[in-house]
């Protein structure tokens, strides 16, 4: 699949201001599957921070490696390219996952009962071959 260029801002807070614009003032965007996804302020914080250490439950460090990755995420839900699978979670709620093998990149996003709409969950590289194997463990969207 061919992704956007890395994209490159001064700092944090222009990171966050471009998401603000780019993902959340927009309302929404649709998947190239006609999903309607919805993107909040909240979720910046969420997707672009990990934990400094990781088996602390708290995100508090800013990383750039996603934050760079930004416009991949509007890419990859827009594109009929990205592997797609379904994840069942533990309290009913189902997500999608579309992977980008490749790159070893995911984004995922949280559908609502009604199957037209989505929450934007979070955008990330997967780390490792076991991530990944788990990841394609779930059954294709």
């Amino acid at each position: 699949m061919n992704l956007p260029a890395l994209l490159s801002l001064k700092d944090e807070n222009s990171y966050r201001a471009y998401f603000y614009k780019n993902f959340v003032k927009i309302k929404s965007l649709r998947t190239f599957d006609g999903i309607e996804v919805r993107f909040f302020t909240h979720n910046f914080d969420h997707a672009f921070y990990v934990k400094s250490i990781r088996s602390s439950g708290k995100k508090d460090q800013f990383s750039w490696q996603r934050a760079k990755r930004m416009d991949w995420i509007a890419a990859i839900l827009q594109s009929p390219e990205p592997e797609l699978r379904r994840r069942a979670m533990p309290d009913g709620k189902i997500r999608r996952i579309a992977l980008v093998g490749a790159e070893r990149y995911a984004v995922v996003i949280q559908i609502e009962p009604n199957g037209r709409r989505a929450n934007f969950i979070t955008a990330y590289i997967v780390r490792d071959d076991e991530s990944l194997r788990k990841m394609r463990s779930n059954p294709r969207w």
